[in-house]
């Protein structure tokens, strides 16, 4: 998903600015779906159920009633990961019965095809260790999800190399970067690590992710996932070695204004299927490490069509987070979400805002109902 820091930031040594026919089409596309599905089950190698590689379980309390936790960005020091802000945001977030959150140091690489990964002074390891203490304190488990960023106009899904030696060098690179975090995750007892995000064009390396896998094995022994993009989850070839399936889940659902919730659900049907295919496969169960919804026009369609000045529904960010509640949390093969994103601190959101944030929003009363089963806000 592409996102943009709100400020520019210091890279260390360096500083950078239906209708009834589409029904029957949908059952019918379903059901031959899950005989193609079935058959490749059978025909594919299979292996057997898979030990958790880790010492710890990845589910210690059930389900990740997650959020992804956002190290605010303000001319404040005081509102960031670890500050007072940050304590009455994880606070809430109890409150809304939130069980895990994760936090994302930033890296950066300034072209797709640069092989060297500076570090953002944003956010600082002692404050990841800060925020760490705090979720704790709260009983709250803390996953580790460091995200690349590239500059505009492009994403990490385009980090692409061209020769073998690029290629070594990006993944040399990419080694020391996520190690340095998996160390960080074992120094703050930090509950699971996330050790890659949507890097969809070298996920295909497998043989060099393998690798990365075993140096974080080496240093880190909790569990271990990647984000993959919403399709890329499906191509990934070393989740065997991995505890848990992780995917950014931003499909692509109903081409509309506003989506009915039953329409909603319709659309996650052939979706469903193929995640529940994939964790029978794999023996593992999915999490989606990212999800989340614009309180806007076609927020459940494609949100990078979504501009800044696009008109704000609340409304249909709301059904998008039912649907998910009702048709994809109740799945024997599902592990929990990560909602994208909560601020550390604790303002902003509300009824003109159409960005990402569930905060000050209708959306924020159906996680707490679906999260802790309470229907009010207990901290106003």
């Amino acid at each position: 998903m592409l996102r943009f820091p709100g400020k520019i930031a210091k890279v260390v040594g360096t500083d950078f600015p239906a209708t009834s026919v589409e029904k029957s089409l949908l059952v019918f596309s379903l059901l031959a779906f899950a005989f193609l599905g079935a058959c490749a089950v059978a025909i594919a190698p299979q292996q057997p159920p898979a030990a958790l590689n880790s010492s710890h379980s990845p589910f210690p309390g059930g389900k990740h009633r997650g959020m992804s936790y956002e190290h605010s960005l303000s001319s404040d020091d005081g509102v960031g990961y670890g500050s007072k802000a940050s304590a009455q945001s994880l606070m809430r977030l109890k409150e809304l019965g939130v069980n895990w959150i994760s936090i994302t140091p930033f890296g950066f690489q300034r072209t797709p095809q640069d092989t060297v990964i500076g570090r953002y002074a944003t956010e600082s390891d002692e404050s990841m260790l800060a925020v760490t203490e705090q979720a704790h304190a709260l009983g709250m488990k803390v996953m580790m999800k460091p995200h690349l960023w590239l500059y505009p106009p492009f994403w990490v899904g385009d980090i692409e190399h061209h020769s073998e030696g690029s290629w070594a060098a990006w993944f040399k690179s990419y080694h020391d970067f996520i190690v340095h975090f998996a160390e960080l995750a074992k120094v703050g007892s930090m509950d699971a690590l996330c050790i890659g995000n949507e890097l969809k064009k070298t996920s295909i390396r497998d043989a060099e992710w393998r690798g990365i896998i075993k140096a974080v094995r080496a240093v880190y022994d909790g569990p271990l996932t990647y984000g993959a993009t919403a399709e890329e989850v499906f191509a990934v070839k070393f989740w065997d070695l991995l505890d848990f399936i992780g995917v950014n889940a931003y499909y692509s659902l109903v081409n509309a204004r506003t989506a009915e919730l039953t329409t909603l659900l319709d659309a996650w049907q052939p979706v469903l299927a193929r995640l529940s295919a994939l964790s029978i496969f794999w023996q593992k169960k999915v999490v989606f490490t990212e999800i989340g919804y614009r309180s806007a026009d076609f927020g459940a369609w494609r949100h990078w069509e979504i501009g800044d000045s696009a008109p704000v529904n609340l409304q249909l960010q709301a059904n998008a987070y039912a649907a998910v509640f009702e048709a994809v949390w109740p799945q024997p093969w599902f592990g929990g979400a990560y909602w994208w994103k909560w601020p550390s601190s604790n303002m902003g959101g509300g009824p003109e805002n159409n960005d990402f944030t569930p905060i000050n929003k209708p959306s924020e009363s159906v996680l707490r109902k679906n999260y802790s089963g309470k229907s009010t806000l207990s901290h106003n």
